[in-house]
């Protein structure tokens, strides 16, 4: 078990899993932030 996990981290196997992780992470940290910045702009324009 500890040989195919070595193998796997050791591969191109990961090197995909990890962009596949980063873009999603990316993706999610861009659509839960928007909200967040269209407010703090929608607040300093009304004030």
């Amino acid at each position: 078990m500890i040989t195919k996990m070595m193998a796997a981290l050791d591969g191109d196997g990961f090197d995909l899993m990890m962009e596949k992780v980063l873009k999603t992470m990316s993706y999610i940290m861009l659509i839960g932030c928007f909200p967040y910045f269209l407010y703090v702009a929608v607040r300093f324009l009304a004030s």
